[in-house]
């Protein structure tokens, strides 16, 4: 039995159409499933922790931009105690800087796409939570801020060549 490609992915593109931003972005998000890490890439097939959000925040707004975890906690996912069917992300926030030093997003209650050395998974937000606990860091879910997002994408922000391979505009 082969898989006919064209006609699964034909599929998947009219299911994306009808998909909100928030569904756009975990789809995004889990197409990136088992890509390995690529320390500051954000594309299909290897992305960083800030890469793989900004990629599935792109893909599902059509606004890009490129930054790090720690300025998407402080510009673009601003809202606390954001509303479950919204884009959201878990941040990783170092106890002794302040600073957010891993995002990654929300899939569902509880659960992230972790994309990390050793290549982006599936997890469960309380166990990696737990791990970044054990380093001094604490966890904040925020929701996106798409007004900030907006401002932030008007053109500061160019794609690479790799990136600019998946997407026509």
């Amino acid at each position: 039995m082969g898989i006919k490609w064209d006609a699964l992915f034909l599929n998947e593109k009219k299911q994306f159409e009808k998909m909100t931003e928030a569904e756009r972005f975990i789809y995004f998000l889990l197409l990136q499933y088992g890509s390995p890490y690529g320390w500051g890439k954000e594309n299909p097939e290897s992305s960083d922790c800030s890469g793989a959000v900004c990629l599935a925040l792109y893909a599902a707004t059509g606004l890009f931009i490129r930054t790090t975890a720690d300025d998407l906690y402080r510009r673009v996912f601003t809202v606390v105690n954001p509303a479950q069917q919204g884009i959201r992300a878990a941040f990783f926030i170092d106890g002794n800087t302040g600073k957010a030093g891993h995002v990654a997003g929300l899939v569902g209650d509880g659960v992230i796409l972790n994309s990390q050395e050793g290549g982006a998974r599936v997890r469960s937000l309380d166990g990696i939570s737990a791990w970044f606990w054990n380093q001094g860091a604490s966890t904040a879910v925020r929701g996106l801020d798409r007004a900030a997002l907006v401002r932030l994408a008007g053109g500061r922000y160019e794609r690479d060549q790799e990136l600019a391979a998946y997407f026509s505009n």
